[in-house]
């Protein structure tokens, strides 16, 4: 047996083979095209410091391996899915994308100065008014009721009708934005307290709830704001303003590198 693997070892053709086999070897390891992921020892550190920080020690041997398992796996799955252009066909991941892209092109503004400040409130003097506020008599139905008529005519001569029991805000709906009623009762009942008078009553009012007899008892028109009373937002809504007029600019270097064509 000896003497025939040492005949073997010495044959050129085996030598020629086991170099073929060197040669191929060498040649897929310099030519693999796979995409390469790499694991660092600073990679493996930040995933021990993630683990120690969420489960108040430090990982074992076989939690590194878990975690790096699981890196792994992760790294796969983000790579597929940039190579299928899933980011390209998934509205909220386009949106997280673009989003991310205007934080990185904003530029941090400086402090305002307080006449910068009041500059900005007094060139924007129509955002900075409250809400209209209504205080109102609310009659509410699940389902809309049999001669709607003859209940509103009843209500605007003064009866006491009882309604279903269940509208969380109740029968007395006191000082409320007109914000809160437009998300409360819908638009269409927004509408119509606009149009009404004190003492007035209307109805049957669909909302997402029912249906309402209302009667307007107070409207607080809006008004404009004392810049006194809202100065910590206007100088937030000038530092947004810097910050969007960063983007605009960065925007317009960035679209020199594209061409828009209608088709």
């Amino acid at each position: 047996m000896h003497v025939r693997l040492t005949r073997i070892v010495r044959d050129p053709l085996f030598v020629f083979c086991l170099l073929g086999a060197g040669c191929f070897l060498l040649f897929a390891a310099l030519t693999d095209e796979r995409e390469v992921i790499v694991l660092s020892d600073s990679l493996r550190a930040n995933l021990a410091d993630d683990f120690t920080l969420l489960h108040g020690r430090p990982p074992s041997a076989e939690d590194i391996d878990e975690l790096t398992n699981r890196y792994v796996a992760d790294e796969i799955m983000f790579r597929e899915a940039l190579a299928r252009s899933l980011h390209l066909n998934d509205a909220r991941v386009r949106m997280m994308m673009i989003e991310k892209m205007r934080f990185l092109l904003a530029d941090e503004p400086a402090e305002p100065s307080d006449e910068a400040v009041v500059a900005h409130y007094a060139d924007n003097l129509e955002r900075y008014t409250s809400e209209p506020r209504y205080t109102l008599r609310n009659i509410f139905f699940r389902q809309r009721p049999g001669e709607p008529e003859t209940i509103l005519k009843a209500l605007r001569n003064g009866a006491e009708i009882d309604g279903d029991p269940g509208f969380w805000l109740g029968a007395e709906i006191v000082d409320y934005h007109a914000s809160v009623l437009a998300n409360v009762l819908g638009p269409e009942a927004l509408a119509t307290l606009e149009a009404m008078q004190p003492g007035e009553w209307r109805g049957p009012i669909a909302s997402p709830r029912g249906y309402h007899f209302l009667r307007l008892d107070e409207m607080v028109p809006r008004r404009p704001l004392r810049f006194a009373e809202i100065s910590d937002q206007v100088r937030e809504d000038w530092s947004n303003a810097q910050r969007r007029a960063s983007i605009a600019r960065r925007l317009d270097g960035l679209r020199d590198g594209y061409a828009i064509r209608e088709r």
